[in-house]
């Protein structure tokens, strides 16, 4: 039974909103005063397409019994055993200087830490037994907090 469960998509962080727009936005212009649409009007359309589909990624998290799973547009999958869980905090972050961006992230400044985020300078942290830390932007952190700090601590 799934005891937590947080979905946010791209579109909801502003920066990423702003640059894929903006890149849809210069790919388009490009296309047309190259005349990219005469020639290959199937790789502006599909280009164009693929730039505004990244809009709606979702990033799930879900919470049983047993696992923490993350899920990244139902292709990049992580399950975490909560018996692998040794503490849970909340955080602020700088995503960017920390990991480069949001979404699926390995640490630059943290090489044991990885990242799933789309949006914020917070995020709930799992320290696991293997000392690596996985950083969670979730929508509701103070339920996801509390839930895995019953979890752990039973």
């Amino acid at each position: 039974m799934v005891a937590y469960r947080s979905r946010q998509l791209a579109y909801e962080n502003r920066f990423a909103l702003v640059l894929l727009l903006g890149c849809a936005g210069l790919c388009a212009a490009i296309f047309t005063v190259g005349a990219g649409w005469r020639q290959a009007p199937w790789l502006c359309a599909g280009t164009l397409a693929l730039l505004l589909c990244l809009l709606a990624v979702p990033l799930t998290v879900t919470v049983d019994d047993t696992h923490l799973r993350v899920r990244l547009a139902g292709a990049l999958r992580r399950d975490i055993a909560l018996a692998d869980v040794r503490a849970v905090e909340r955080r602020e972050y700088a995503p960017v200087r920390e990991f480069g961006g949001w979404g699926w992230r390995w640490g630059l400044t943290h090489r044991n830490a990885r990242a799933y985020t789309t949006t914020g300078t917070t995020a709930v942290v799992l320290t696991l037994r293997d000392s690596q830390e996985v950083y969670l932007g979730v929508e509701d952190e103070a339920a996801l907090l509390d839930l895995l700090s019953a979890r752990i601590a039973s």
